[in-house]
């Protein structure tokens, strides 16, 4: 998909959204899982917060999530949001997950008994599950489930109307079926998984004309102030 100031000017779909029953992929509408570009979406709804008055990047998690253990070493937002807080990530086959998790606070427990990996700033280190510790602050800053405030902070304000949660047992319509190549170069099935556990790291649905209008909303101050927009795509520095 690609917009010209704002308009999308063109939108195509290639290959099979199901092979088995020849479905085409429909551009603009067929719903494929975009992992850690929910990581974004998650980001956007934290800079509503933030110009809302209701999130200081500087606290610790604490202030907003009172339920997550206190660490030898305090971790702030904004250091989580950066990947630099110490927080761990998957670890064996947690990515493949297939329990179903009622609340963001049952897939924090996956990880918040664990110690952080190094003092917060002394290195960048990728965590998805730095970001589901995000979506439980985004909870306690509005007082809202995540998932019913990513949609109306962001799904809704951007009419990004086939953006939603990959739940497993939901009838989503045009959701692509998930496959995998195996070590023989065969496409098979991709294997079960439940991402309730990760919405706001890697569990969302969209489509590239969603994603187009999620990133023209970014390209210039309007959706978020322009002083959020700049501070949240401001590289951090490390401790040294």
């Amino acid at each position: 998909a690609v917009a010209v100031h704002g308009d999308i000017v063109w939108s195509n779909g290639f290959g099979y959204a199901d092979l088995e029953h020849k479905a085409p992929v429909l551009p603009g509408k067929t719903r494929f899982r975009i992992g850690s570009v929910s990581k974004p979406l998650t980001a956007a709804a934290m800079g509503r917060l933030v110009d809302a008055g209701k999130m200081n990047l500087d606290d610790t998690v604490q202030a907003y999530v009172p339920y997550f253990p206190t660490k030898r070493f305090p971790i702030t937002i904004r250091k989580i949001s950066g990947h630099l807080a110490g927080i761990r990530h998957y670890r064996g086959q947690e990515f493949l997950n297939t329990k179903s998790y009622p609340s963001v606070e049952s897939g924090i427990a996956i990880f918040s008994g664990d110690s952080l990996l190094f003092h917060p700033g002394e290195r960048f280190s990728y965590s998805s599950y730095g970001y589901n510790l995000l979506s439980a602050a985004v909870e306690g800053a509005s007082g809202s489930r995540f998932l019913k405030f990513m949609q109306s902070e962001v799904f809704d304000v951007l009419q990004m109307n086939n953006t939603a949660a990959d739940k497993p047992d939901s009838i989503i319509m045009h959701r692509t079926s998930f496959y995998e190549v195996d070590s023989l170069g065969v496409i098979c099935n991709a294997p079960y998984v439940d991402n309730s556990y990760k919405w706001a790291g890697g569990g969302f649905l969209s489509t590239t004309s969603d994603l187009v209008k999620f990133g023209t909303a970014h390209m210039q101050g309007g959706y978020l102030s322009a002083g959020t927009l700049e501070e949240f795509t401001t590289s951090q520095r490390l401790n040294n």
